[in-house]
């Protein structure tokens, strides 16, 4: 079977979000018809997260399985010639079959845009159409609180009983405005649902003077489903863009894969192993991880040869696969396994 990677985008406003519902059309429903014209067989297509109606997309990204092989310009033609038009594949990457559009994931862009100035008929599917003035500056000082790792409760729509962690990382929101426009992106290694939406409420509840620019700090604090219920209007949500990390093995228990920035290293080591990996020079660094902590407890250096740096035999019986994995990704080139001189 071949792994086929899509970006994707759409405009969300006929639609009842990504995933397939019984009560409407879905983007989602929209791409898996296409794909079966193509092949004459059901494809069941894996996206990087789900979008609510109404929510557009300029990046979102899936992955399906075929054994059909065309050239990945080819496979966009033939995609976008059965799709509406306002749904469109961007770009088509034929990928490994390690790449997961989903677990894959090193960090989401959203952009909420909002028209701060005369009522829009043009924009009005893409942007909010603010009815109030708002103080931007006092909208950036709310955003402020809320970049940086934080337990989101307060923030989002997920029950405690089927999300227990809602602890997630915000790297930045940055404020940009363009005319009348204001777009306010996030940036962040996952979201909740609604968290988004939930967030640029309150944002905007600060602008407008309804809340002080500090009561971010406090709802954050409280978390609570009862302190924040509102949502900013779909229509001003935007996927932007996915970003991945690179994974070169793998099984149910480990994983080889970029290292993150919550992995704890310094930021230039960070920036260093990245760049590395990017460019495809050597020597280069991956961090061995257990599959669902995401705990590292070694590192793979990719050079001449392959060494796999462990720190403990804590998951010895769990690497004979991924030290045959390696040893494929190396062309066959011998795997030797470090440990520290004291286990």
């Amino acid at each position: 079977m071949i792994r086929y990677k899509c970006t994707v985008a759409y405009d969300g406003s006929a639609y009842c979000g990504w995933q397939s519902q019984r009560r409407g059309d879905s983007v989602q429903e929209k791409i898996e018809e296409a794909l079966q014209n193509i092949t004459n067989r059901k494809i069941n297509i894996l996206a990087a997260g789900r979008t609510d109606a109404g929510v557009n997309a300029w990046g979102q990204v899936f992955h399906f399985d075929t054994d059909l092989r065309m050239s990945e310009r080819k496979w966009q033609g033939a995609i976008n010639g059965f799709l509406p038009k306002d749904i469109h594949i961007r770009k088509v990457e034929e990928v490994s079959s390690l790449f997961h559009a989903r677990y894959c994931v090193r960090a989401k862009r959203y952009d909420y845009t909002v028209n701060l100035g005369e009522y829009d008929v043009f924009s009005r599917n893409h942007a909010y159409q603010c009815p109030y003035p708002v103080d931007v500056e006092r909208m950036k000082a709310a955003a402020a609180y809320l970049v940086g790792t934080h337990d989101f409760t307060s923030f989002n729509s997920n029950t405690l009983r089927e999300t227990p962690d809602q602890v997630r990382t915000i790297y930045s929101i940055d404020f940009a405005q363009n005319g009348s426009l204001l777009t306010i992106s996030f940036y962040g290694r996952g979201f909740l649902r609604y968290m988004v939406r939930m967030m640029t409420a309150q944002i905007l509840e600060a602008g407008r003077g309804r809340i002080e620019p500090e009561d971010i700090r406090t709802i954050l604090e409280k978390k609570s489903k009862t302190v924040s219920r509102r949502n900013a209007k779909p229509e001003g949500l935007t996927l932007y863009r996915v970003d991945y990390f690179e994974v070169i093995a793998e099984n149910e228990s480990v994983i080889v894969r970029e290292y993150l920035p919550e992995d704890g290293l310094e930021g230039s080591q960070l920036h260093q192993f990245e760049q590395l990996v990017k460019e495809k020079k050597m020597p280069r660094y991956y961090a061995l991880a257990d599959r669902h902590s995401q705990k590292v407890y070694g590192c793979a250096e990719i050079n001449d040869g392959i060494v796999v740096h462990a720190c403990s035999h804590e998951k010895d019986q769990d690497l004979d696969d991924i030290l045959r994995q390696l040893s494929e990704y190396g062309n066959g080139c011998g795997v030797q396994v470090k440990y520290p001189e004291n286990k």
